[in-house]
């Protein structure tokens, strides 16, 4: 059974553990928490509790209500507007449709992120990660591509093998970084972006750059474009 952490009582919060099967959540307009499938439900203060063991599991949520979920195998889905949001599984993909803030991780499986308005926060050993948009984005996959899309805030990607394509929607820093593959960075028009190589150490941002730019492949192009 997956661990979580112990319960906040300050604002509503749904906590899910599971250990094998397919987890969904949908939030939606509505006032109380629906659970479908065979778990036990607890409340704490302003905190649920859903434990189940094995089988599918539905839970209907209160629209922009905070998340946690852990599971040890399945496949996790979220839809619909959460606050802040954490995931974990051992094997199994994760996506999340739309939320405040994300950390998600998985050991074997695919994280899809749709719209995290601020921080998101991704780690797959093994599995592709993409982000349609989001605030600032530390991602980080020791297989598989690394796609992040108009991003608002730093962004870093580290992968060890696999593609990394970053494309930036205001001028902020980017660290990306991959052992084998290429990496591609999109800026916006008319941003100046000071472009350095991370083998060669943390680098200042010069007065007449907006932003930095520091990338590294050992064995694949890099492309640092304006669109």
């Amino acid at each position: 059974m997956a661990s979580l952490p112990p319960p906040t009582i300050d604002r509503p919060l749904v906590r899910i553990a599971s250990t094998s099967g397919r987890v969904e959540l949908i939030a939606e307009d509505r006032t109380d928490v629906d659970v479908r499938g065979d778990a036990e439900v607890t409340r704490f203060g302003a905190a649920t509790t859903i434990t189940g063991d094995h089988g599918r599991l539905i839970v209907r949520v209160p629209a922009g209500i905070d998340v946690v979920i852990g599971a040890t195998s399945g496949r996790v889905d979220v839809t619909g507007t959460v606050g802040a949001t954490a995931v974990t599984t051992d094997s199994g993909r994760i996506g999340i449709e739309r939320a405040t803030s994300v950390d998600a991780r998985s050991n074997d499986g695919r994280i899809e992120i749709g719209h995290c308005s601020a921080d998101c926060c991704l780690r797959s050993e093994h599995g592709a990660v993409a982000v349609a948009s989001c605030g600032s984005a530390d991602v980080a996959t020791a297989t598989g591509r690394i796609s992040l899309g108009d991003v608002r805030g730093a962004a870093r990607a580290h992968c060890t093998n696999g593609r990394v394509d970053i494309t930036m929607a205001t001028a902020n820093d980017v660290s990306a970084e991959t052992v084998t593959g290429r990496i591609s960075v999109s800026m916006p028009r008319g941003v100046r972006a000071f472009c350095t190589d991370l083998a060669d150490g943390p680098a200042e941002r010069p007065d007449d750059a907006d932003c930095v730019v520091s990338t590294h492949s050992v064995t694949g192009r890099v492309d640092i474009v304006n669109r």
